[in-house]
Order: C-alpha cells, then sequence, then structure tokens
C-alpha cells in the first residue's frame, strides 16, 4: 500500500516539474511569420533573399512559404488556362 502512495505522490510531482520550467519563446514570432510570408509573397525570391539576410529561421521558413504560394497559384492558373484553351466548347458533350 505505501509503495502505490509513494508511485502516486511521484507521478504528481514529477508533472509539475514540466510546468515550473516553461520554455519562453520568442514574443516576436507571430511577427516574423507575417513579416515573412508577406517578403515571400510580394517581393518574391527577393523577398526569401532579404530574410536570409536577417538569419531569422522562422522569417526564412514563412519568405519561403510565401513564395511558394505565389509559385502554386501561377502553376494552377497556368494549368487552368492550358486546359480551357485546348477544349473547345465543340468537345463538350450537351445534353444526355
Amino acid at each position: 500500500m505505501k509503495n502505490n502512495i509513494f508511485l502516486i505522490i511521484f507521478f504528481l510531482f514529477s508533472n509539475f516539474a514540466y510546468s515550473s520550467f516553461p520554455i519562453i519563446q520568442d514574443p516576436n514570432e507571430d511577427t516574423y511569420k507575417i513579416v515573412g510570408y508577406i517578403l515571400g509573397f510580394f517581393m518574391l525570391i527577393f523577398g526569401v533573399i532579404i530574410a536570409y539576410a536577417y538569419n531569422n529561421k522562422t522569417l526564412i521558413k514563412y519568405a519561403w512559404r510565401g513564395f511558394m504560394t505565389v509559385l502554386l497559384a501561377f502553376i494552377l492558373i497556368t494549368a487552368i488556362r492550358f486546359v480551357l484553351y485546348f477544349i473547345g466548347a465543340d468537345d463538350i458533350p450537351h445534353g444526355f
């Protein structure tokens, strides 16, 4: 019985150790995410290069995400235009 009580107390206090030492995050991390995404989205590869100049991992990561968003949107729009150009109105069946 004493062993069970000892184990219960041990596991209760071991959980407090994790909450006693929180990992401190950078308070500006959300700002780096937004600025990085905007850099990559609007300035394309030049925004990614600027992010590398700041040497911040979060800024670089989100600059790449913004750049990839523009790149994927361009590929998607180009593919849709390609399909619509080569499929004319005569190729679409009318009715059943």
